[in-house]
């Protein structure tokens, strides 16, 4: 089932951006208009990249530095170990004091510092003086890398912008409080406007399996299926249990019921026990005592070899290591065997499976699953999978999602989601769930509010305490906790002030409320506080307490719906969280009588005090913002620098390529040659030793004088193989001036044309110059107004002008001829070919222009003549018209005359006629009457 939304992405012409950011290796996928869910390569076109940079001072600019990404750091992290940063999303989030320091500092060589400003937070040292980078701010460097990748992957793209604002980002599912808002500050460093939000890892991969797996009609059964994505990286292992549901009308619910997981199992542990068995051999090898601390150069190689043996050993039953020069300028060699590497951590296989029982622990057994999904790298480890297999059965071991990129597709497709805030039938809706319990403190007093398995993206409103005492009123404190750790207290002052202001009714007591809630990125927070009245019970008659009951509840009611339809107001006016996100509401109805709003007082939420890792505070986050700015257009000057000098470098190599191709011919014709291959020298010399610190200007000017040296030389080539002999030229003349002639026919051809159309126009009465203006015009305005005859008019003369000397060459004597040097000789070569290029051009303008022209004259004039007939046809069917009329007209007064003669007779005959003869008359009458009518019919 492939993602029922990525047609919708052509409403959205910006692109979101999905990143899994492992501990070793990072993935990003773009979706954008044209771009479906595709991999952002690295710049050597590989899908993944290391997690990490080189950080130090530029060898080539005096303050600045060098930041190096990724896979592109090559040998820096074996040459430089100290400068290299790697594996930090082990310290996201943590203070120094943490266990994970310690066994991050085991496999990487920066040093780590606490933060005093920031409860101990840590600060990576890559000694460079007076340069300490948070590690908020060294993910936001390679965040800002991931991004500028993906920047130039959407710049030939014609259907989307090039904007990548809109980012979701996957995290383990165990984060705490202060790893997610690291999170949340590194991509603001990254300088991405519009986070939409942090997708637990197990939710990702769930998402995209589902995704991907085909449903047919009978599927959408309404039957409920567990299943576990487990994800084994490089810094933790994570099992998490989901189920879907394929409802009859096309829905699927996919639920995240529960979680398992070991934060510091993972193949980095799988990497750290190869180096310990290649460190054994290797200590044993130089007879060195087992507690030896090796050079940093020497631990980063041997760490370096211990990972490409774990890779190899996935498919292969040994590994040979071969290290040269490695200590003492000695070489070191050996061989690591599958059967060594799972001899020596037979101990952990306990840890695979542990998780997973973590998981279904409560809510199903592990027979009860339909498979697992195999998600991250790891997985591969051939003892792992052997080991999974064991316990489930390898029927059930899924392997239908990508599991180095399944993370990052449906990262990308939640943050789709969150993006477009589309519901939709046949869609797959995603319930996800806390899996911490989140409680309060207040004045000492602990309660739950949102415990392990609380749907998330809500918010609940929760009465505080009575502040009717007045002593409830000072020293007022409320802290949030996680796991009942703490993680920041607000200390609440002025409430005195505040409940003063509050008149409640004598059988009233003063409450203060507190609004907490549990975003879609889980972060737990304070919203709002506001102090209310809250009616205490009446005392009175069974009747009358009834009755009052009644009342109670009918205002109650009226209170709630009133109270929900404000929330409602709220939540769409303020709807989005920090991060620039819409938020799901599902406000929690309070327990007692609700606070009359003509008579509550809001409380202003104080600033909090962190009991741990403090997050960035604006002003520094602004400060590190702006640091990274500048070293971003420092980098971007140095590559154009860069840019530019590899040009200069490639044109050089191909002066100095030209120069030895055509040496011979450079040595007959030039004195000094040397010149030349000096300069070459010179430059490459220049560039490569001398160029440090020159502007862009300056390297634009030396290639300019390449560029004028090769032209000379081009001249030089040309000239050795152009006839300038009196013959030579002679043939120049004669078919130059055959050229001339053609063209001139070609004009006289292009009037008498002209001329034909204009007699054509003038034969049927239509104005030529007229319609020759409108046409000069359009024909004029699609040339960019230039006009392609007048042009040539002026080449074509100062063309025969230039023949006219060729033909005073040619008309001298031999020994006047012999007297030009090949250079005047090439000099009046050069300039005559160069107009016949320009007037070959002109003729070929001139040409289409005729062509045009003639088509749009042949065009007009058929439309005008199609114009004057229809014109004519009118005139003639209007004269026509006429005539019939009079013609109608003329008869129809003839016929009345008739009319009028044959009543005259009739009179006449009755008067002179008698009775006896009447009948007979009449008989008579009648069929002369019938007569009449036939020859009336007849006009």
């Amino acid at each position: 089932m492939k993602f029922a939304l990525v047609y919708l992405m052509a409403a959205v012409s910006a692109a979101i951006l999905g990143i899994d950011f492992g501990q070793q290796f990072t993935k990003a996928v773009l979706l954008a208009p044209g771009v479906q869910f595709e991999l952002v390569l690295t710049d050597e076109g590989k899908r993944k990249d290391l997690s990490g940079l080189s950080v130090r001072p530029h060898p080539d600019a005096k303050g600045e530095l060098e930041r190096v990404y990724g896979s592109a750091t090559g040998s820096l992290c074996t040459r430089f170990p100290q400068s290299c940063i790697l594996n930090t999303k082990a310290l996201i989030g943590k203070s120094i004091d943490d266990p994970a320091v310690a066994s991050h500092l085991h496999s990487n060589f920066v040093k780590l510092l606490p933060d005093e400003s920031r409860s101990n937070a840590i600060k990576v040292d890559v000694g460079i003086d007076g340069e300490n980078f948070t590690v908020e701010e060294v993910i936001a460097m390679a965040l800002g890398d991931i991004k500028q990748r993906a920047l130039n992957d959407l710049e030939d793209n014609p259907r989307a912008k090039a904007i990548v604002d809109d980012v979701a980002i996957s995290i383990p599912p165990f984060a705490t409080q202060q790893t997610r808002q690291a999170y949340l500050d590194s991509l603001k460093l990254a300088n991405f406007s519009n986070i939409l939000g942090l997708v637990d890892e197990g939710t990702a991969v769930a998402l995209n399996y589902v995704s991907n797996k085909k449903f047919t009609d009978e599927d959408y059964s309404e039957t409920k299926e567990y299943h576990l994505a487990y994800d084994m990286g490089a810094g933790s292992t994570k099992a998490t249990l989901f189920s879907y549901t394929p409802f009859a009308n096309g829905t699927i619910n996919l639920e995240i019921e529960a979680i398992g997981y070991d934060e510091s199992f993972g193949g980095q542990l799988f990497t750290k026990s190869i180096y310990t068995i290649i460190l054994e051999k290797f200590l044993l090898k130089f007879g060195l005592p087992v507690d030896t601390e090796l050079p940093a150069k020497v631990r980063a190689r041997l760490f370096e070899v211990a990972e490409k043996a774990k890779i190899v050993l996935s498919v292969n039953a040994d590994y040979h290591v071969s290290l040269e020069s490695i200590y003492n300028e000695k070489d070191f060699k050996t061989t690591v065997s599958r059967e060594e590497f799972e001899e020596f951590n037979s101990d952990l296989l306990k840890r695979i499976t542990t998780p997973i029982f973590d998981a279904v622990e409560g809510h199903v057994l592990v027979s009860d699953l339909k498979s697992i999904v195999l998600s991250g790298g790891s997985t591969r480890v051939p003892f792992v999978q052997k080991h999974l297999i064991t316990l489930v059965g390898e029927e059930k071991i899924s392997k239908n999602v990508n599991a180095d990129e399944s993370c990052a597709l449906g990262t990308t497709a939640r943050g789709f989601k969150w993006k477009t805030h589309l519901e939709k039938a046949k869609d797959i809706k995603v319930i996800d769930k806390s899996f911490h319990n989140f409680e309060i403190n207040v004045n000492g007093v602990e309660s739950l509010v949102f415990p392990v398995g609380a749907t998330i993206g809500n918010s609940t409103k929760i009465n505080l305490s009575n502040l009717s005492n007045s002593k409830a009123t000072k020293d007022y404190s409320i802290s949030l906790l996680e796991d009942g750790k703490l993680l920041s207290t607000f200390n609440i002052d002025g409430l005195t002030k505040k409940a003063e202001k509050l008149k409640c009714k004598k059988d009233e007591t003063q409450q203060l409320y507190g609004t907490f809630s549990l975003n879609h990125n889980k972060i737990f927070s304070l919203n709002s506080l506001e102090l209310g009245c809250l009616a205490a019970p009446k005392k009175g008659g069974l009747f009358k307490n009834l009755l009052k009951k009644e009342v109670e509840e009918v205002e109650e009611v009226e209170e709630v719906i009133a109270e929900e339809e404000e929330e409602a107001d709220n939540d769409t006016v303020s709807g989005a969280d920090n991060n620039g996100t819409n938020k799901t509401s599902n406000k929690a109805k309070p327990k007692t009588s609700t606070i009359l709003r003509s008579k509550s007082v809001n409380v202003i939420v104080p600033k909090p005090e962190y009991a741990h890792v403090k997050p960035l505070s604006n002003t520094v986050r602004d400060r590190i913002g702006k640091k990274l700015a500048l070293w971003n257009n420092l980098d971007e000057a140095r590559f154009e620098l860069d840019q530019i000098k590899n040009l200069l470098e490639g044109q050089l190599y191909e002066l100095r390529s030209f120069i030895d191709d055509n040496e011979e011919t450079f040595e007959s014709e030039i004195s000094d040659v040397s010149s030349y291959t000096s300069f070459v020298s010179e430059l490459v010399e220049w560039l490569e030793f001398d160029s440090d610190g020159s502007s862009i200007e300056d390297i634009r000017s030396k290639i300019k004088d390449v560029n004028t040296k090769k032209k000379e030389l081009d001249r030089v080539l040309e000239m050795k193989n152009t006839d300038l002999s009196f013959d030579g030229m002679k043939k120049i003349y004669e078919e130059g001036s055959n050229m001339v002639m053609a063209i001139q026919g070609f004009l006289i051809e292009y009037g008498e044309a002209i001329r034909e159309l204009r007699e054509k126009f003038e034969n049927e009465g239509f104005d030529f110059d007229k319609e020759n203006d409108k046409i000069k015009y359009q024909l004029l305005s699609k040339s960019g107004g230039k006009d392609k005859m007048l042009s040539l008019d002026k080449n074509l003369a100062d063309y025969k002008n230039l023949l006219t000397e060729v033909g005073e060459i040619v008309g001298m004597k031999v020994k006047q001829f012999n007297k030009l040097t090949k250079e005047e000789l090439f000099e009046v070569y050069d300039k005559i070919s160069s107009s016949v290029v320009d007037m070959l051009s002109d003729i070929q303008d001139v040409e289409l222009n005729h062509k045009q022209r003639i088509a749009s004259f042949e065009s007009k004039f058929k439309l005008l003549k199609d114009r004057k007939t229809k014109k004519e046809l009118r005139d003639k069917l209007k004269e026509e018209q006429a005539k019939a009329k009079k013609e109608e007209t003329a008869e129809e007064e003839e016929e009345v005359d008739r009319e009028g003669e044959l009543e005259d007779d009739e009179e006449e005959l009755n008067a002179g006629t008698g009775s006896t003869t009447q009948t007979s008359s009449s008989t008579f009458t009648i069929e002369d009457a019938s007569e009449t009518e036939v020859n009336h019919d007849e006009l």
